[in-house]
């Protein structure tokens, strides 16, 4: 079984399963702590360039893109965390966990990032893909049912 911890920049991230061989650990962009990250596998910046790291970084060019849109069926990735997991999905992980991703803040919620996230969990999920993210996080709050 396939499984993938996907790093945001909050403290949360430290919750991750970095002593886990069963879970490969990626992060992404630049943030102030993350010297104190044990360890990753994959590091991803889809914004800056790759020279701003001392480690070798995948960069948005070295996605597979048109595969990726053919995949969810079409452009549905607007910040680094969606492309992460769709990525995920194609390669095909089984279990794909979040930890220090919340996207609450104005901006994420007025650029509907926390919705594009949602989205491709809900997707990932639809596919069998079990999700998991930490409760502090939100973006998997169950509703009650309607009636």
């Amino acid at each position: 079984m396939k499984k993938v911890a996907i790093l945001g920049k909050l403290p949360g991230k430290f919750k991750a399963p970095f002593y886990s061989e069963e879970y490969e650990i990626w992060g992404c962009n630049v943030h102030k702590d993350m010297d104190k990250i044990p360890r990753y596998d994959r590091w991803f910046d889809i914004h800056d360039s790759p020279s701003r790291y001392p480690f070798k970084v995948v960069t948005r060019d070295e996605l597979p893109i048109i595969k990726l849109i053919e995949l969810v069926g079409g452009k549905f990735f607007n910040n680094s965390i969606s492309y992460m997991i769709a990525y995920a999905i194609y390669l095909g992980f089984d279990v794909i966990a979040l930890y220090g991703v919340k996207l609450n803040n104005g901006e994420e919620i007025r650029t509907l990032q926390r919705q594009n996230v949602r989205e491709l969990l809900f997707f990932a999920m639809g596919r069998g893909i079990k999700i998991t993210v930490e409760p502090e996080s939100e973006l998997l709050i169950e509703y009650p049912l309607y009636k």
